[in-house]
């Protein structure tokens, strides 16, 4: 059984490998990103894996904490995965990309993403290895999970590196690597710290990063070759004419912000929140759902969880279409900070009532709030 479970492990290594190899392949970059490059920033990101894994086994080894196998930690042992190791990870992977940054060898967004990606793919790697050798992982549970952490190395990394090769790096790349980083720790800690009912709760954060990737390809796929300045065309990135419309959604063509109505859209998204959760908990009672097992550690958490977290998702774009509605927004300004209004609100209580369910919620917080300004978006008024 453990050969097995190691061939499992050498077999996500490679996928992780294999992966990191097509972006590359796919991105259409190995004129300026060659084999050698490429080659490197494998490499790199495997030996920093490699310290990484090493210093956060012997954290833990000698504090005696454990925040993998079902939670049980404890609240500790999350804060050390969100606010230091993947902080620490995240900084590693940045740290091998930036000599590029520093020759100049990073001269657009899809350049950025695609070679942060590469070294996540070896610290993908090296990771899936150390799961096994180092902690232990032997069942064919944590195997499901080391697979479902994978996507993560590429996505977050991907999401700083697109915005390190682009022109307002210097303004972003700092709160962009933050936010990217605290998201793969509560990613990490959903994965491996809760019970296997709990992963249901990733799957909203998978589709967002398969999106994602897909967005990337399609720029590949219709991106021209670069100029003989080293700069991309105007047609490598995204349709220009895109451009005018996101900036219609989001300008407020010299009108005040309503903050009234950020109040009131607040109470509203809170208010359908609770409606909503009320309507699952109704429904999961019809259906005979026990939501005592939410608390558990196996599959069986799964059905409560996923009915609660697919309300609240839910809520979000319903509420934001309704304040939009309401206030004959002709921008997703408003809904938007009304709903993150909300999500600040909900944390805060989490905070205070649950603290480990604020790990969760920050979880679904991105996606619920990329779901309201879609909701927002469609209620705006036009013409």
């Amino acid at each position: 059984m453990p050969w097995l479970q190691l061939c499992t492990s050498a077999l996500l290594s490679v996928v992780g490998l294999a992966f990191a190899i097509w972006i590359w392949r796919r991105a259409r970059l190995r004129e300026r990103l060659r084999r050698r490059h490429a080659a490197g920033l494998l490499i790199a990101g495997a030996g920093f894996a490699l310290f990484c894994t090493l210093l956060e086994r012997w954290v833990f080894g000698i504090s005696g904490l454990e925040w993998t196998r079902g939670g049980r930690g404890g609240l500790l042992s999350a804060g050390l995965v969100v606010l230091a190791f993947a902080p620490l990870e995240e900084g590693m992977k940045l740290a091998a990309v930036w000599p590029s940054v520093a020759r100049g060898r990073v001269p657009s967004e899809r350049s950025g993403a695609v070679q942060a990606v590469l070294v996540a793919g070896g610290f993908a790697a090296v990771e899936s290895l150390a799961w096994f050798l180092l902690w232990g992982h032997t069942g064919w549970d944590e195997s499901l999970r080391t697979l479902i952490a994978l996507p993560g190395h590429f996505f977050f990394a991907g999401a700083w590196g697109y915005v390190l090769g682009g022109s307002q790096r210097e303004r972003w790349l700092v709160p962009s690597w933050i936010g990217c980083a605290l998201l793969h720790g509560t990613y990490d800690y959903i994965v491996f710290g809760r019970g296997l009912g709990f992963l249901v709760l990733v799957i909203p954060m998978l589709v967002a990063m398969a999106l994602g990737l897909r967005r990337l390809l399609d720029e590949s796929r219709h991106s021209a070759p670069p100029s003989s300045s080293g700069r991309l065309s105007s047609h490598s990135l995204f349709d220009m004419s895109q451009i005018g419309s996101i900036r219609d959604v989001v300008d407020r063509k010299g009108q005040p912000v309503l903050v009234h109505w950020i109040v009131l859209g607040a109470l509203v998204t809170l208010g359908v929140m609770l409606c909503f959760l009320a309507l699952a908990v109704y429904v999961g009672h019809r259906i005979g759902v026990d939501f005592a097992l939410a608390d558990e550690a196996g599959v069986e958490a799964a059905l409560p969880i996923g009915l609660l977290g697919a309300a609240l998702l839910l809520a979000f774009p319903v509420s934001a279409y309704l304040v939009a509605r309401a206030s004959g927004a002709h921008s997703v300004l408003e809904p938007a900070w009304s709903t993150g209004a909300a999500i600040v609100i909900v944390l805060a209580l989490f905070s205070v009532t649950e603290p480990t369910a604020l790990v969760v919620a920050l979880g679904i917080a991105p996606v619920g709030f990329a779901l309201a300004c879609v909701g927002a978006w469609l209620g705006l008024e036009r013409g």
